[in-house]
């Protein structure tokens, strides 16, 4: 006879293993041997350990609902989770310590994204919990008061199941959008997708010759005339249109939107009327310049590009030029080249505090599955860790 676990997780990424954790802790845990974790890769976290360019952000300490995307009641009941669970506080109970950058940017003491899974693991390990690799699940139903999982050439059974399994971006990873269909025979839908956080494609003319340069430069995304949102960051000139921070953190609000504009402004740290200033002192002093007459502020290609767009060589138009160089969006890198999915199960039916589905008893819904997402910068791995604690908690409660 088939074993029947308590919770069965579909997906070993953040939000799966976080899922686990929270199962098998604290005076009411499940035994470990009661819960199973079922991953289609040949081992779990892979995207987690690539997190933050391997160094782990796992979350950031500017923190609100103005840094997410999705349903504002479904946002505004997570934001209050995050607050009640206090995210740094319970990872150090796991053995994993931080600190936070300049910017806020929460990171481990290692700088090093394995180390977090590592500590996860040998937490899980510890206390019994079941993980299974190369196990992709291919279907789910209801049998009575447990649930059947099959996948290749295995069953499972469970009482509870925990969808976990990621979006639809780095396939690399196993989130290919499959297992969406997963949930549709429960009656969830799910949203349009598109690549976020994700380098942009733009008007070539402008930069071309620029490929590899980077510039600190203020950049908004502006549509119909009105500002979207502004990043101040490294900007990189690509082959394709623009990367670096302020790209990926711009690209969650612009992903979805056509007829976009990125106006870049350089010299952030001076205003125009600042630089206008210096030009023409620059004038006064140094006319062998000539044509080089931005050399020594900014790159000197980049320069070149600027004194390319701008109206006339005057002091004033130069300045307005640093500070007004446009780009038209044409597109993105695509989901292969993207960190995560804006878009996925919509949250009309899923409840915002437990994460179960408000359509079928014990099934739950966590992570980037759901259309949640949030901007650069650790956002993600917030929802993902704390929708998953929320999810097992209630799962605990509901078995009390």
């Amino acid at each position: 006879m088939n074993k029947i676990y308590q919770t069965a997780i579909i997906g070993g990424g953040s939000a799966g293993l976080m899922t686990a954790v929270e199962l098998v802790s604290g005076s009411d845990a499940l035994k470990g041997s009661d819960v199973v974790i079922l991953e289609r890769n040949d081992r779990v976290g892979k995207k987690l350990i690539a997190t933050g360019n391997g160094q782990g952000n796992l979350t950031n300490l500017n923190f609100g609902a103005e840094f997410f995307y999705g349903n504002s009641n479904f946002i505004n009941a997570f934001i209050e989770s995050a607050k009640e669970i206090n995210l740094i506080e319970y990872l150090k109970k796991l053995g994993i310590y931080t600190f936070a950058n300049k910017e806020g940017k929460v990171y481990p003491l290692s700088r090093q994204a394995s180390s977090v899974l590592d500590t996860i693991r040998l937490y899980l390990n510890k206390r019994g919990v079941e993980e299974i690799t190369s196990c992709k699940v291919n279907k789910v139903e209801r049998e009575g008061n447990k649930y059947k999982i099959q996948a290749e050439g295995k069953t499972f059974y469970a009482i509870n199941v925990v969808f976990a399994f990621g979006g639809a971006v780095a396939k690399q990873f196993g989130t290919d959008g499959s297992a969406y269909a997963l949930l549709e025979g429960f009656g969830h839908k799910c949203t349009k997708t598109y690549p976020s956080l994700v380098q942009l494609k733009t008007e070539l003319d402008k930069i071309r010759g620029l490929k590899g340069l980077k510039e600190v430069a203020k950049v908004t995304a502006i549509k119909g005339g009105k500002e979207l949102m502004s990043v101040t960051g490294d900007l990189l000139f690509t082959e394709f249109g623009v990367s670096g921070s302020t790209i990926f953190s711009l690209s969650a609000c612009v992903v979805d939107k056509e007829d976009v504009t990125l106006k870049v402004e350089f010299l952030p740290d001076l205003n125009q009327e600042q630089i206008e200033s210096i030009l023409l002192d620059r004038e006064q002093y140094c006319a062998h310049l000539q044509d080089e007459y931005l050399l020594g502020l900014i790159n000197k290609r980049v320069g070149q590009a600027v004194l390319k767009a701008a109206r006339s060589k005057c002091a004033k138009d130069v300045a307005f030029a640093l500070k007004n160089f446009t780009l038209n969006v044409t597109g993105n890198l695509g989901a292969n080249y993207a960190q995560v999915t804006k878009g996925g199960i919509k949250t009309d039916y899923v409840d915002e505090n437990s994460y179960q589905s408000k359509l079928t008893k014990n099934l739950y819904i966590i992570g980037e599955a759901l259309d949640v997402d949030g901007d650069c910068g650790g956002y993600n791995l917030t929802f993902a860790f704390v929708s998953a604690i929320k999810c097992a908690k209630s799962i605990k409660q509901s078995i009390r």
